[in-house]
């Protein structure tokens, strides 16, 4: 258990964070007036900060049905509040141009990178085990992906094959490295989203995985704090099998 992983991209409120459409970075102010300061360096005796944030657009979040439906159901009831299996696979995306899976809600461009059924297959190699959550890094990775501009270098998405493959593999919990499991225009329809919530618990995005942790089984613990929201910022925890 001292092995954890951390998989978040921190809420940076003095520096960039990674944004997707056109999301201001997240801001913190204090609660200051004439007759309170909540601030130390201001003169007051406490810090009271006030929060402001992109749930979905600005960091590392997860998010359950709620998000795609009016059902009513909050984060903290559907993410699990324990250890989970899960696996750790790194995916190189397929272009658009070769690619002979499905987007069926809008047609993708041939600039377009899928992350595809068959590139799924090839990483996941015959595994069988720990699929409760998977967690999928995508090719290139490096550190851009922590303050990356996702409306002017758009990101991969998933094709549809790809989303049945997981839910055929029963994945529940699904973790990536990107903004969305959707192409960023589909006119709004989510197509993947809709697809995975069929069967899945939870969706996390925008995650950055270190090349130095090498993809393998292990167990998952989803952080997120107490909201009674369709999703809330999060903090995933790998803890790999030696």
């Amino acid at each position: 258990m001292n092995k954890g992983v951390d998989l978040s991209i921190p809420n940076a409120f003095n520096s960039k964070n990674p944004s997707f459409f056109n999301a201001k970075n997240p801001k913190v102010s204090y609660q200051i007036s004439d007759e309170f300061k909540g601030k130390i360096s201001s003169g007051g005796t406490c810090n009271v900060p006030s929060v402001s944030l992109d749930i979905h657009c600005t960091g590392t979040h997860t998010e359950c049905i709620g998000h795609i439906k009016d059902t009513n159901t909050s984060i903290n009831e559907a993410c699990p509040k324990k250890l989970i299996s899960s696996t750790l696979i790194t995916v190189h995306p397929d272009s658009a141009k070769t690619c002979h899976e499905d987007y069926y809600h809008v047609p993708y461009n041939k600039e377009d990178l899928l992350i595809t059924e068959k590139s799924l297959i090839k990483a996941i190699g015959g595994r069988d085990e720990y699929l409760d959550a998977i967690i999928i890094r995508t090719f290139p990775n490096n550190l851009e992906k922590k303050t990356r501009n996702y409306d002017e270098n758009p990101a991969p998405f998933f094709s549809n094959n790809a989303i049945l493959y997981l839910l055929d593999l029963g994945v529940k919990h699904l973790l990536v490295d990107l903004p969305s499991i959707d192409r960023a225009d589909d006119d709004g329809q989510l197509g993947n989203h809709h697809l995975f919530f069929r069967k899945g618990q939870t969706i996390s995005e925008l995650l950055y995985i270190d090349e130095k942790l090498q993809d393998s089984e292990g167990f998952l613990y989803i952080n997120t704090p107490n909201w009674d929201l369709d999703a809330a910022p999060s903090r995933p925890v790998f803890y790999p099998i030696s």
